[in-house]
């Protein structure tokens, strides 16, 4: 006799969907943080910081790491097709249980999803979930919340989420996903272990935008003009932007403190002495609280620029 669907199971997707949320961890070049995501599941961290990569990557470990703890029949994982033993104990979810699926639809009744792509997360959002957290889970040992690009919490939010870690529930686990960890509270940072991905490290992995204002920020420290005609519209620099515009600088900062002068605007920062750098990465992350705070983001980057202008124009160089 056959068994009759629940409502639940024909919501679910199928394995090739399934698949397509953790495909991009599943590379043999990540075989080395999927072992270390299997050994901090022996002795999971309340909080795991996932930065690096690009946010697709980013999210498909958050998954994978969340497969791990659900899955019903977690199999072996190769190094590759010839069954490579160095990799031999390093468990994954088998993304062909009903667990996967749930964990892959965002079904599973132990794992709670927050994406800030698709929608704020605000601090009512936050307050409820303080309730959940300190529930039992229904059906795993452990429940487990991703928060994904925490980069875009607001100050506000961020303060509600550290309530909670401040508070640990014994049944309650956290992921965060961020591009890095500059771009989150410090606070935050703090409560929980990082786990850094590959970096994107190539110009033609930028996107359009960042492109442009890469080009934009090289042009204004160079010479000191062009950012006005960016920024005077109304409109044209929105939080998501402002807080992008910081990303570059943060991620430029770190391409010149490691030497990487193939990029234009790494290598005008590489003229200033570390500690300068280092103090400029400051000014940024008090720039990206702000915007946060709601303060008019394009005031902020406006404010921002101009006084690194003057600040790298005093600090010196290593020549």
């Amino acid at each position: 006799m056959a068994v009759k669907k629940t409502d639940t199971d024909e919501l679910l997707p199928d394995k090739e969907e399934a698949v397509k949320i953790f495909a991009p961890a599943l590379a043999p070049q990540y075989d080395r943080f999927k072992e270390k995501l299997h050994r901090l599941r022996q002795n999971p961290p309340q909080l795991l910081h996932i930065e690096g990569g690009s946010a697709e990557l980013r999210t498909a470990f958050a998954h994978y790491y969340a497969g791990l703890f659900f899955c019903e029949t977690p199999e072996k994982c190769y190094a590759d097709m010839e069954k490579d033993f160095a990799y031999a104990d390093v468990l994954m979810p088998c993304m062909q249980c009903p667990e996967c699926f749930k964990v892959a639809a965002h079904m599973h009744q132990d794992l709670l999803v927050f994406d800030s792509r698709t929608a704020n997360i605000d601090v009512d959002s936050m307050r409820g979930l303080k309730k959940v957290a300190t529930e039992a889970p229904r059906y795993a040992q452990k429940r487990l919340v991703l928060l994904l690009e925490t980069q875009k919490l607001s100050a506000v939010s961020g303060n509600a989420i550290l309530k909670l870690l401040e508070e640990p529930s014994p049944y309650t686990l956290y992921v965060f996903t961020m591009s890095q960890r500059e771009m989150v509270l410090p606070t935050l940072l703090s409560r929980g272990f990082v786990m850094t991905l590959p970096w994107k490290d190539s110009l033609e992995e930028l996107t359009e935008t960042e492109k442009e204002w890469e080009n934009v920020l090289i042009r204004f420290f160079q010479g000191g003009s062009g950012l006005l005609d960016k920024t005077s519209a109304k409109g044209a620099v929105d939080a998501e932007l402002a807080k992008s515009i910081c990303g570059i600088l943060q991620k430029n900062f770190a391409h010149a403190m490691a030497g990487r002068k193939q990029y234009a605007l790494a290598a005008y920062f590489a003229q200033v002495p570390f500690s300068k750098l280092f103090e400029a990465n400051e000014r940024v992350g008090l720039c990206y609280e702000m915007i946060g705070l709601m303060v008019n983001p394009a005031y902020c980057i406006e404010a921002l620029l101009t006084e690194l202008f003057v600040f790298f124009k005093t600090a010196g160089t290593n020549k």
